[in-house]
């Protein structure tokens, strides 16, 4: 076996469930689930009050004077912080992006910004975490029945020790030079650049160090292990998990718009590109739906973990057109132009998603 995970058949009819009934409690005024177009977005930095949203559960109102950090589990020295602990610590910068992994084609459930903490592994270095440790558990101060039939937990997510072990890996308590928005996981939350956003847990309360005998049971138990999976239907029929983790390499146009009206002459097309490994390399441009393309121009040189915007300058003509962006890394990943057909899940939607305008 390759270390995959395959799917039951009542699991397979209880996810799509589950999916159902997290979009009908956002909808009902619950967790929000918000994300702002990507059009309002000047620079590279988006603002907070433009900054998408993904709730799991309602958040509860937090004291910072009884707010504490408990780092615990695997260590030497189990650790209690104050936000003063933090804020007295040594801190980075990162600039990062971030983005839901069931942002769809097309959507603008991802952010850029400037994050500052201080790193995971320096507050696990602090505890003495022990070296058989494999991976981290870290729960949010947010807690609520995930899945139907499963109790009411708070939200965690489990990541490997060598993520964490990252340099760039933060408790972050700022959000681009501004203690973090409540919204945004205020007091402090977990930051992992390059990697889709269910893993950077808000309203941060635990980092559990978990050996190789420590099971993570408050993720099974509630459900998060069968959330976030990457669904292969194999050649015989099963269906292979695999675990999401880096963001997959990706562009957006952020104008102009879907169904815009244009007038006949020279337009900016412009837009967005990201990638959770390396750097974005190039961007591609077609106004025919793919059949011709020709070279972005990138506004910057482009950074790790960060996007670049890019620009085209379109002599449109009259008529019905089809615009398209298409990205590639350093690393040599492309984005697709049409969605792997063996894939079972909703997540990593990163094909090259069109944009109807009438030019006129």
């Amino acid at each position: 076996m390759d270390g995959r995970a395959f799917l039951t058949r009542r699991e397979l009819l209880v996810l799509p469930c589950a999916y159902h009934l997290m979009a009908e409690v956002s909808s009902a005024g619950g967790p929000e689930n918000i994300a702002f177009p990507l059009e309002g977005i000047q620079g590279t930095v988006t603002p907070p009050e433009l900054f998408f949203v993904r709730e799991h559960f309602v958040p509860t109102q937090i004291s910072l004077r009884d707010w504490r950090l408990h780092i615990e589990g695997n260590v030497a020295h189990p650790l209690e912080l104050r936000f003063a602990d933090l804020l007295e610590s040594p801190s980075k910068e990162v600039e990062a992006v971030l983005e839901c992994a069931g942002n769809l084609a097309g959507g603008s459930a991802v952010s850029n910004a400037v994050w500052e903490g201080v790193g995971i592994a320096e507050l696990l270095s602090q505890a003495g975490i022990a070296r058989n440790s494999q991976a981290v558990l870290l729960e949010g101060s947010d807690s609520g029945q995930l899945l139907a039939g499963s109790p009411r937990l708070p939200y965690c997510q489990v990541v490997p020790i060598e993520k964490c072990s990252h340099p760039e890996s933060l408790v972050a308590f700022k959000l681009n030079g501004r203690f973090l928005p409540r919204r945004n996981g205020f007091p402090a939350r977990a930051v992992f650049p390059g990697w889709y956003g269910m893993d950077s847990v808000k309203w941060l309360k635990r980092l559990v160090v978990l050996g190789p005998s420590g099971g993570p049971s408050e993720f099974v138990a509630s459900g998060m292990n069968k959330l976030y999976n990457r669904m292969l239907k194999t050649p015989s029929g099963e269906i292979a998990l695999s675990r999401l983790a880096e963001i997959q390499v990706r562009s957006a146009i952020a104008w102009p718009l879907e169904n815009a009206r244009l007038p006949a002459g020279q337009h900016t097309v412009r837009g967005f590109a990201w990638t959770g490994t390396g750097r974005i390399r190039d961007v591609s441009f077609t106004s025919d739906g793919g059949r011709t393309w020709a070279v972005a121009k990138l506004d910057a040189q482009p950074k790790p973990f960060t996007w670049v915007r890019w620009a085209y300058q379109w002599a449109s003509s009259p008529g019905d057109h089809v615009l398209m962006s298409r990205a590639r890394d350093d690393a040599g990943n492309e984005q697709p132009l049409v969605r792997d057909p063996a894939r079972r899940d909703v997540y990593e939607q990163n094909v090259c998603a069109p944009v109807r305008c009438v030019v006129r």
